[in-house]
């Protein structure tokens, strides 16, 4: 998909229930009931949504050895506000009300769009230009407490995640790298290499 200008919409909704926005053998992200949200808009066409609330962010990292499991699973609490960027996400959601907004802090609609249009712009940097997104892929940009986006793309059970602390990325078929401070883990065609604190560990399975 190519576009030239993306933008939050301006009617801001709530989850009526707890909603999985993506799940594969690798990943679940989920948001909670009453997170709030708003269209995002690409070339004024409806194309993901931010989320602000709550939520969660589950990725299995762990790579099996012969010597056992290494690595262990990131999860996360989404109390951040975040993005998805997906064609195909129907939502059961409702419009705010007036209470809804209050209850969540804002004071009134425009004072919760500025703040959601001063935080996404933060991520898109109020971007033009062409950009061309594959279809069938699901993209999430997590706001963190450094100020910074962590990125998740997701197509099947293919994983690309990064971070300030880490770099995963799996093809869902047993090909996967994994980095982190101080640590490299690779696998590949039955083959696992370790670099954890200058140990160095090759472990091949048996086919």
């Amino acid at each position: 998909m190519l576009f030239h200008h993306v933008k939050l919409g301006t009617q801001p909704h709530k989850l009526t229930q707890d909603t999985t926005l993506l799940q594969n053998e690798k990943c679940i992200v989920k948001a909670a009931a009453g997170t709030l949200t708003l269209p995002i808009l690409i070339d004024d066409t409806p194309s993901g949504h931010f989320f602000i609330g709550k939520g969660q962010l589950a990725l299995d990292t762990i790579m099996e050895t012969t010597r056992g499991a290494v690595g262990k699973p990131l999860v996360k609490d989404l109390t951040h506000p975040f993005a998805m960027f997906s064609e195909d996400m129907d939502l059961k959601q409702v419009a705010t009300t007036s209470q809804d907004l209050t209850s969540m802090g804002y004071k009134s609609a425009d004072e919760f769009l500025t703040i959601a249009n001063d935080k996404f712009d933060q991520f898109t940097h109020g971007r033009h230009g062409n950009f061309d997104i594959e279809r069938n892929v699901n993209i999430f940009a997590f706001a963190n407490e450094h100020s910074r986006w962590d990125i998740l793309i997701a197509k099947d059970d293919n994983i690309v995640y990064t971070s300030k602390e880490k770099v995963y990325v799996s093809k869902g078929n047993g090909h996967s790298v994994s980095l982190g401070p101080g640590s490299i883990f690779v696998s590949r065609k039955g083959k696992t290499v370790i670099i954890d604190n200058g140990n160095i560990l090759v472990d091949r399975h048996e086919s």
